[in-house]
């Protein structure tokens, strides 16, 4: 029994009568000893298939199946194939019907849902609803031509480059014209709730490297407000206010708090928010060129991956 990630190499779970009567004459003249190894015979549990009459299959004895068929999403009655519709040619190229747990006495039709892996190509289909997608931005397609693909795990992979395209035509395979440019979802966990806009990389650089200079702009405006601030405050340390002297003369004595204060406000600007204005230039012009400069160490754009 499979268990998480684990599962039996060899599972005769589902074989028919006379499934196990063959495997128990193993050795003797039936010559099968259903050992598998070096693409010899494997008796294994394999649904049986309800076909249209007109199909043309090809399958083996291990679940492998290639369709030529019309539209038909599950039972015969079906899809636009169907229901009788024409143009509505297929072909359906699926591996392990009834996925982890074939019953070689059932019969089954197409199951999108629990069939192990498939490649589906349809030339009128409702592709969305038959693989359960949600509608995304790029909607839910209807009598339209389309291709899915299912599996535990899909890789595409090429050798020089990948492209995902869209509208390269202006008729679509049912004769009406293509309405817009088309869409491009990366939906995971099949919940589009939460789609939200990919962002351009290169304007975002723009909109960043334009927001890192308006930053620069405030703090040059802070470091000369500073400047002003400290001529000023040198002044009030010099003030002095008129007075009366010894002996009735007219005289003039510094302002002891005033200029007590200046001092002090003085020092803690000149310790503390120069040294913090310079931090900042300096750190600013540090991440600029780590995340907006291309030999950057954390370069905000994409080397290989590009979107529109």
């Amino acid at each position: 029994m499979s268990n998480g990630n684990k599962k039996l190499a060899v599972d005769l779970r589902g074989l028919s009568k006379e499934q196990y009567k063959l495997i128990a004459s193993s050795g003797d003249e039936s010559g099968v000893n259903n050992e598998g190894t070096a693409g010899s015979k494997r008796v294994e549990a394999v649904p049986n298939f309800i076909p249209f009459d007109t199909d043309k299959i090809i399958k083996n004895e291990n679940n492998s199946w290639i369709v030529l068929t019309r539209d038909r999403p599950g039972n015969i009655a079906s899809g636009y194939g169907g229901r009788g519709d024409t143009q509505a040619a297929a072909i359906d190229i699926v591996v392990g019907r009834q996925s982890s747990n074939p019953q070689s006495d059932s019969w089954v039709n197409p199951n999108f849902r629990t069939d192990a892996a498939r490649i589906y190509i349809s030339q009128k289909c409702d592709i969305d609803d038959y693989f359960g997608c949600p509608d995304g931005t790029v909607g839910n397609s209807k009598i339209k031509s389309g291709v899915g693909i299912k599996a535990d795990g899909i890789r595409l992979v090429a050798r020089e480059g990948i492209k995902l395209v869209t509208t390269t035509d202006v008729i679509l395979a049912n004769g009406k014209k293509v309405e817009s440019v088309g869409n491009i979802d990366f939906i995971a966990g099949n919940n589009s709730d939460l789609l939200e806009p990919l962002v351009k990389g290169l304007r975002l650089g723009k909109a960043l490297k334009l927001m890192s200079r308006r930053i620069s702009d405030v703090v040059e405006m802070l470091n000369a407000f500073v400047t002003y601030q400290m001529a000023f405050n040198g002044s009030l340390t010099l003030h002095t206010h008129q007075c009366v002297g010894p002996w009735g003369a007219p005289t003039a004595l510094p302002s002891m708090e005033l200029a007590s204060s200046a001092t002090m406000l003085c020092l803690n600007v000149a310790t503390t928010v120069t040294p913090s204005l310079a931090t900042s230039k300096a750190t600013g012009a540090l991440w600029d060129f780590n995340n907006l400069n291309s030999i950057g160490k954390n370069f905000i754009l994409s080397d290989n991956v590009n979107t529109t």
